[in-house]
């Protein structure tokens, strides 16, 4: 069980609905939806009962959303606790994995090389909570997919590069000659999680505008490296959002040939507005990676 699916359920208890919910946090509507199903399967009761358009709570799922919304204001009362000061020669960027194999040797190489005294933090969780780590000034940079019409207040932004989702199956699995979703469906996948934008979404959404049944994920793995290696001895499928995350995995899996391409989706830079001198030599190197990416 997350922290960020229980606020999320205070959220749809709220605003009555998964679509508000989701512009209230900032994420995607498959995000809230996919994390209140996460949620649901850690209890045998009900949380939430449709009503018409509008979920109505349980009495459970009031009890959880009144002991998050206490534990949220303790936290807060702890984060206005006056902090050390920061020390400067460290920089503490949250990243979502597949940024983190693509921009780390630049960002050791923008702010460790030739400063021996320099430390680089590099930290992953899902989108939704480095950007909210952002706006508490846990980070100084976030590297991570832009939720959708949604920047948040104080934070400013600059595009990078492009993500192109693949599905990868075993180079044996049966559906390796599959050219289309529909001939994927009933099929066990395995993701990365928590996830609240990304490869999960990505693939369950492109199977909602085909009107397909929901894929059935059927494994949520810490890492893209344990699910890689789960997808090369099983008959399981995964979608990986960039080549960067096959690694040696690669021998054993392989990318399936679909007609249709699963939806493309932007990875940015996040920084608080007014950032200071040290992190815009970093996000200009960022963004020149962008450029020669989208050259390419």
């Amino acid at each position: 069980m997350y922290l960020r699916h229980l606020i999320y359920l205070r959220l749809v208890i709220e605003q009555g609905s998964f679509a508000a919910a989701a512009e209230m946090a900032g994420v995607s509507q498959p995000a809230v939806s996919h994390a209140m199903k996460q949620l649901q399967q850690q209890f045998t009761a009900p949380l939430l009962v449709r009503s018409g358009r509008r979920y109505v709570p349980t009495d459970l799922a009031l009890q959880l959303a009144s002991e998050v919304a206490s534990l949220e204001q303790r936290m807060d009362a702890l984060a206005t606790v006056s902090p050390p000061r920061a020390d400067r020669d460290v920089l503490r960027i949250g990243l979502t994995p597949s940024a983190a194999l693509v921009c780390g040797p630049i960002l050791y190489d923008g702010w460790c090389s030739g400063h021996p005294r320099r430390r680089l933090e590099l930290t992953s969780a899902d989108e939704g909570g480095l950007l909210a780590g952002l706006q508490r000034r846990a980070f100084d940079l976030v590297v991570a997919p832009k939720p959708r019409g949604f920047v948040p207040r104080g934070v400013a932004c600059r595009r990078l590069y492009q993500l192109s989702p693949l599905v990868y199956a075993r180079r044996a699995h049966p559906a390796v000659g599959a050219q289309t979703l529909e001939a994927l469906q009933g099929m066990a996948w395995a993701c990365v999680g928590p996830s609240v934008r990304g490869p999960v979404d990505v693939l369950t959404e492109a199977y909602r505008v085909r009107r397909l049944k929901p894929p059935r994920v059927v494994v949520s793995c810490p890492d893209y490296a344990s699910m890689l290696n789960l997808v090369a001895g099983t008959d399981l499928l995964a979608v990986v959002p960039h080549p960067a995350l096959i690694g040696e995995a690669g021998k054993r899996v392989t990318p399936l040939r679909l007609r249709e391409s699963l939806p493309l989706y932007e990875m940015w830079v996040f920084m608080p507005t007014g950032s200071d001198q040290r992190t815009r030599p970093i996000v200009e190197r960022l963004a020149n990676l962008g450029a020669a990416s989208q050259a390419a």
